[in-house]
């Protein structure tokens, strides 16, 4: 758009908000994708060791791995404008969302718990300390919490004792005793203010009350606390994370451990967790229109190459609910990441775990053959054909999430999942092709018609794990896309936009060979549900 500002090829279109060291505004990638760019002040940004400085910290950032964060994608230096590029994240950050919506409980509570370890975990792992963990640094994506600006944290240096020389730097009510006194920073630090941030999210009041900073200070050093509201197994945990003395305090993974009920977790599964027990903040959107009819089993399929899904049985599915899951209940559903089974789900509510052996359907055709094990859902599609089905629950009313963790066994072509699957065969698809890059059609009448993409996608190490957010509202179809955990498309369909109906998994070969592809996850569930 002419007279935005372009800062390293990245077009800036509008602030996200400021802060002291700059401000960040959304922007859109070289690539045409969406990120989000934080640009530093200029009287930092002119200060030579401040650059020395700047570049250090953000070689140390970009090792950071991806596990419940908003990682950095790019940094530099263009003229006197130094800039730090992270992933943007869709979603409002944790202040706001008890600001407008209240403290968090069950489920959601435990997931955020889990997914702020994680990521204090990751950044750990990096070498790195946030050293200003706050409830405005843990933004609430439709996946979960993401930790933000750890890219301007300083890098821990490997001293005698492993510590860093620190100055006074943070938020007054989430800071250390030890950041309070000006004393040398260890990752116990962010661990204190996980415990402040749990206490905020989880009654709606900061840890040592308000009044001014000098105040709040002096509460942190000589007085504990304020706990109540909290319940007991989540108080023990903050108790603990809030130690005066940071050797008494448990590691982020100690923590991430104890949060499970379980021994040590890799934060993919762990991040997997968080996606399957969290529902977020209440949407905001306009009610979504009723849905349209759901295609029956006998309906039209695509007029060529096609082979239409099967209906979800018994007209209107079930509707279930996720238990608040908590130590054990954590367990149970991180023994249904790890081996593929049905998640602990009770009647009446909207989310879905498939099993695979539950009413998908199985069988060979012209274009070829699904099969169910109990533990994955595997399409073998034969060349000049494409294979979609189904899952055998309908999609809930409102806004909702899509996901499948997939991979390709053999030969070449695309595969993901698809959502508001209608009659005649209309649907939208999200699309992974073997040759990286991510897609996004709707399909009305048997035609497909590109909303966005074909954009290139950077593969993480989740193991292929495709989700896809449908939204319907007065102005049109929202759709976004991540792989890995990754945004890679972000677009709205305003000409023909679909409402709620089925949704399920997809597969495709590409040339003269058939393609299989094994799904060895499927979730279907409300946004903000």
């Amino acid at each position: 758009m002419t007279g935005d500002r372009i800062v390293g090829g990245y077009t800036l279109r509008r602030v996200l908000g400021r802060g002291g060291m700059g401000v960040v505004h959304l922007a859109t990638t070289p690539t045409g994708g969406l990120a989000a760019v934080k640009v530093i002040h200029p009287e930092l940004a002119r200060d030579p060791a401040f650059r020395r400085r700047f570049e250090r910290e953000v070689a140390a950032a970009r090792r950071v791995a991806r596990f419940c964060t908003a990682p950095v994608l790019d940094a530099g230096i263009d003229g006197d404008t130094a800039y730090l590029v992270t992933e943007y994240v869709k979603g409002p950050d944790l202040a706001q969302a008890v600001r407008e919506q209240g403290p968090l409980a069950g489920s959601n509570l435990d997931a955020l718990a889990v997914g702020i370890a994680t990521a204090l975990s990751a950044i750990h792992g990096a070498g790195v300390i946030h050293r200003d963990l706050k409830p405005s640094n843990v933004l609430l994506s439709p996946l979960g919490p993401r930790v933000i600006d750890f890219g301007i944290a300083q890098l821990v240096e490997a001293g005698p004792a492993g510590q860093v020389s620190q100055v006074v730097l943070g938020t007054p009510a989430f800071m250390a005793p030890e950041q309070v006194r000006g004393e040398p920073l260890t990752p116990a630090a962010d661990v204190y203010a996980w415990g402040g941030v749990m206490v905020f999210a989880g009654t709606g009041r900061l840890p040592f009350g308000g009044g001014s900073p000098a105040e709040v200070l002096y509460r942190i050093v000589n007085e504990g606390p304020s706990l109540d509201g909290l319940d007991e197994g989540m108080r023990d945990l903050v108790e603990r994370a809030m130690a005066k003395e940071p050797g008494l305090r448990p590691s982020a993974e100690r923590l991430l451990a104890a949060l499970v009920g379980g021994g040590p977790l890799t934060h993919a599964h762990a991040t997997e967790v968080v996606e399957r027990t969290w529902t977020g903040p209440a949407p905001t959107l306009p009610a979504d229109p009723a849905p349209p009819s759901v295609p029956s089993s006998g309906g039209a399929g695509e007029p060529v190459h096609t082979v239409a899904p099967h209906s979800p049985p018994g007209g209107t599915a079930r509707r279930w609910r996720v238990r608040a899951v908590r130590a054990a209940g954590l367990v149970a559903v991180l023994a249904a990441v790890a081996v593929g089974v049905t998640a602990v789900l009770e009647p009446e509510s909207g989310p879905y775990r498939a099993d695979f052996s539950d009413g998908w359907e199985v069988g060979a055709s012209q274009a070829g053959t699904a099969r169910a094990d109990g533990t994955a859902y595997v399409l073998t599609v034969e060349p000049g054909w494409r294979l979609w089905k189904s899952a055998p629950r309908r999609e809930p009313e409102g806004p909702v999430l899509v996901a499948a963790k997939a991979r390709l066994e053999r030969g070449t072509g695309e595969y993901g999942v698809w959502c508001h699957g209608g009659t005649g065969g209309s649907r939208y698809e999200f699309l992974v092709r073997t040759d990286q890059v991510a897609i996004v059609k709707r399909v009305a009448g048997g035609r497909p018609v590109v909303l966005h993409g074909p954009g290139p996608v950077r593969r993480g190490t989740g193991g292929g794990r495709v989700v896809a957010e449908c939204r319907r509202d007065a102005g049109g179809a929202t759709l976004r896309m991540w792989l890995d955990e990754a945004l890679v498309a972000e677009t709205t369909d305003v000409t023909e936009p679909l409402g709620p109906g089925a949704a399920g998994v997809h597969a495709a070969p590409a040339g003269r060979q058939g393609v299989r592809v094994r799904f060895e996850s499927f979730d279907l569930k409300p946004v903000g549900g």
